[in-house]
């Protein structure tokens, strides 16, 4: 079952995901060192992979939320 998280923030080795269902979650830098804050994370039950789409996706999304409140 894939789940989906979004890095909240980077704290020196440490990737801090959260998601609605399952809260917060800590990851080691070295799984994904290519992550930025803002990035979708999939988790296939196998590992964690970022998901440029999703995230590209999100950014719009939150992008056009702004736009309505402050355009």
């Amino acid at each position: 079952m894939e789940k989906i998280y979004y890095i909240d923030r980077i704290e020196g080795n440490v990737i801090v995901c959260q998601n609605e269902e399952d809260g917060m979650l800590e990851l080691d830098r070295s799984i994904l060192p290519e992550a930025k804050e803002g990035d979708c994370v999939v988790f296939n039950g196998e590992g964690y992979s970022v998901d440029t789409e999703r995230t590209q996706k999100r950014k719009e999304k939150m992008n056009a939320l702004l736009d309505d409140l402050f355009g």
